[in-house]
């Protein structure tokens, strides 16, 4: 089972630290990301490809702005592991419930993904500030 913890970091961690990099080939850190996705969409209702295509950009911009990959690349990953369903004649898609997911807490389905990694990216740049001025001192 992925816990909140694990979540929040691994989100924060691949997504939103320094990048570019692809999209994570790991099972876990895969599945993290797959289903951040699907929890920046509305799973009660179908969206058309422009749509899907506006909500997939919106999920790089504010969540994984690290991670380098096309919308359309992401669309299609997503219905190949089942995240996502596409109609017959690719017009509308849906959020999926792959039949063979991974177990999360609950407790994630709860997370302002946007606000979160906003919060991680402000610390790590905080951090990132204070050694270098940390670093200026010393010498």
């Amino acid at each position: 089972m992925i816990t909140l913890e694990e979540f929040v970091e691994r989100l924060c961690r691949v997504g939103a630290d320094r990048g570019p990099r692809s999209f994570p080939r790991s099972g876990r850190d895969r599945e993290i990301m797959m289903l951040s996705v699907a929890l920046s969409l509305d799973s009660g209702r179908s969206y058309t490809e422009r749509e899907i295509n506006d909500a997939l950009n919106a999920w790089r911009r504010d969540v994984a702005p690290a991670i380098d990959i096309d919308h359309v690349t992401l669309r299609r990953t997503l219905v190949d592991y089942g995240r996502l369903e596409r109609t017959a004649n690719g017009g509308a898609y849906r959020v999926g419930f792959p039949p063979k997911a991974v177990a999360f807490d609950l407790r994630i389905y709860d997370v302002d993904m946007p606000a979160t990694v906003a919060a991680y990216r402000e610390h790590a740049l905080e951090q990132r500030q204070s050694a270098k001025a940390r670093a200026r001192r010393e010498q």
